[in-house]
């Protein structure tokens, strides 16, 4: 029997087999498929995710490209950030070199891969069995996606509401100077333009209660920027509300809803989650131990989403704000990347805003 079974071998799953192998618990990772396998995501990876791989020992290879500016367009108007010399706001990568990486990584230590369907979870006292691979072990960590088996067989949660979730569609456009995100590509949205080494990974996503005007506004898209159109996958930003972890049984990244309810960004919160789900396995009781963990990111995320609900419906106002008065849209950007906290950038934006639309009205 397994200490710790793993469903998932993405970045998530990776990691906390990683963590959890270096430290000598008998790990085994699950994944449907073998990689490199292709998996839909923009690829950008922000600086505060990157430091965090760093600490970890786990590499952030193979980059495409580094950007250290970032451009934000629409309605006529665009603002440049840019961090400190030196530094980066995003690394992009194609995500089927850096996933398989990461579970490179996780075997040289010590966890045993396998390529194994699972069908769902049974826990029965002090086992864990793993419905498909035909495994037991004494906990297990859902590291399956946003569809994850793991979660709703383990009736953690169940399927997640619409309003829970935001859809991407992504291209591969010819190559791009800047990284650039568009305030206007999308409904409840925006399109974004990550250049790597020969081309860019280009698209654009929004609430799926849109998803029929975010495939248009693709279409509109695809035409502009030349982007031809692969794959599309959901991106779930309920975690912060419902239950992530029960009994032997715990969820991070994707099958716990931990992504940004304003950017969709979610592969920092992966990390950042399976790094507490192994530190909890250290515990007495794993499940409380992760979730008493996890509180300050979920509260974290509680306030981006609301934050998200007055910012999004009316982002042609804030966007008019934040060209109006640079230092907010540069705060923002700092705290996309990990170098201030949202609830600091959130306070002192808000003492802002009236002299910034002062500022937009005026046209000074």
């Amino acid at each position: 029997m397994w200490d710790i079974a793993i469903v998932g071998a993405g970045p998530s799953g990776s990691t906390a087999a990683y963590l959890l192998a270096k430290i000598g618990f008998k790990t085994l990772l699950l994944d449907k498929k073998n990689f490199p396998r292709p998996k839909p995501c923009g690829g950008g990876i922000t600086l505060k995710a990157g430091k965090l791989l760093s600490e970890l020992g786990l590499p952030l290879e193979p980059v495409e490209a580094y950007h250290r500016e970032v451009i934000v367009k629409g309605y006529d108007k665009e603002i440049t950030v840019s961090t400190s010399p030196g530094g980066y706001a995003i690394a992009v990568v194609r995500r089927e070199e850096f996933d398989k990486r990461l579970l490179e990584e996780a075997v040289s230590w010590g966890a045993s891969f396998q390529v194994s369907k699972v069908y769902g979870i049974r826990e029965r006292g002090n086992v864990v069995k793993i419905v498909g691979a035909d495994e037991e072990a004494r906990y297990v960590i859902g590291a399956d996606g946003a569809n994850s088996i793991v979660a709703i067989s383990s009736g953690i949660r169940g399927s997640w509401n619409k309003g829970d979730l935001i859809i991407g569609i992504e291209g591969v456009a010819p190559h791009y100077e800047k990284l650039t995100f568009m305030v206007d590509a999308a409904p409840y949205g925006y399109g974004w333009i990550f250049p790597r080494s020969t081309d860019s990974n280009a698209g654009v996503g929004g609430m799926i209660e849109k998803s029929s005007e975010i495939l248009s506004a693709f279409n509109m898209f695809s035409l502009k920027y030349k982007a031809k159109m692969n794959r599309s996958w959901v991106i779930p930003i309920g975690g912060h509300r419902k239950p992530i972890a029960k009994g032997r049984v715990l969820l991070v990244g994707d099958s716990a809803g931990l992504a940004d309810p304003l950017t969709g960004e979610g592969l920092y919160y992966a990390i950042r989650s399976s790094l507490e789900a192994a530190n909890s396995l250290e515990s007495g009781e794993p499940d409380k131990d992760y979730m008493r963990r996890m509180e300050p990111i979920i509260e974290e995320l509680r306030s981006k989403r609301k934050a998200a609900k007055i910012i999004i419906p009316r982002i042609n106002f804030f966007f008019n704000l934040f060209v109006s008065y640079p230092e907010i849209a540069r705060r923002y950007m700092l705290t996309s990347i990990g170098k201030v906290e949202f609830k600091d950038f959130w306070r002192w934006s808000i003492t802002r805003i009236p002299r910034a639309l002062i500022r937009s009205k005026l046209g000074i």
